[in-house]
């Protein structure tokens, strides 16, 4: 099993939308709706190419300043998600797990530690680690190659309609969690990792 980590396993969606909105303000800008679906689910690599294109400068520039902010917010608070860190723990001692995420190596293993999950997550494949982030299925393929297990047979769990479409693209089943992933690449759907339907399912996993 392969867990997507922002607004998966950890709250950071909200560490997320302050760090954007302050490169934002900086610029004069305002971060809302609109720009929020454009950058949800991107690497801060692609982040930083929309913001570019958005309002000008620097991507790789754009990037580096997204990620101090996400670190800080990350450092602030940070949480698991409701039911992650059960799930996980549960999941740990039956089955392979791993993270894959389109998030930097510094961000993914700070918010891993910070929620308390790294003792049960040894494997992790970061935004950094694959030449193309989702949702090209790279990073859902490296977490597979790395657990030693098909991904026809690997179940995947995202929060966001890129890591879905990554997913799918690597032939695994993808289960949904919350209000952003239903669609053609969704093969199931749970609005929370501690909804009972999801634990009784996951028990014969």
């Amino acid at each position: 099993m392969v867990f997507d980590c922002d607004g998966t396993l950890m709250d950071t969606e909200p560490c997320a939308d302050a760090a954007r909105t302050a490169v934002f303000a900086r610029r004069g800008h305002v971060y809302d709706h609109a720009a929020r679906e454009s950058l949800v689910g991107l690497s801060v690599a692609q982040g930083g190419e929309v913001m570019a294109r958005l309002f000008g400068g620097n991507a790789a520039e754009l990037a580096g300043e997204l990620t101090e902010e996400l670190l800080a917010a990350v450092a602030d608070g940070a949480q698991p998600m409701p039911g992650a860190a059960d799930v996980v723990a549960r999941l740990a001692v039956r089955v392979p797990v791993a993270v894959a995420s389109n998030g930097p190596r510094v961000l993914l293993d700070k918010s891993l530690a910070h929620g308390g999950l790294s003792r049960w997550l040894p494997i992790t494949v970061s935004g950094d680690d694959v030449a193309t982030p989702k949702p090209h299925p790279a990073c859902y393929l490296a977490a597979c190659t790395q657990l030693g297990v098909d991904p026809g047979r690997t179940l995947a769990v995202e929060d966001s309609p890129v890591g879905a479409r990554a997913a799918h693209a690597a032939g695994m089943t993808v289960l949904g969690v919350g209000n952003l992933t239903r669609g053609p690449h969704v093969h199931a759907h749970v609005p929370t990792l501690d909804d009972a339907a999801l634990r009784h399912w996951l028990a014969g996993w």
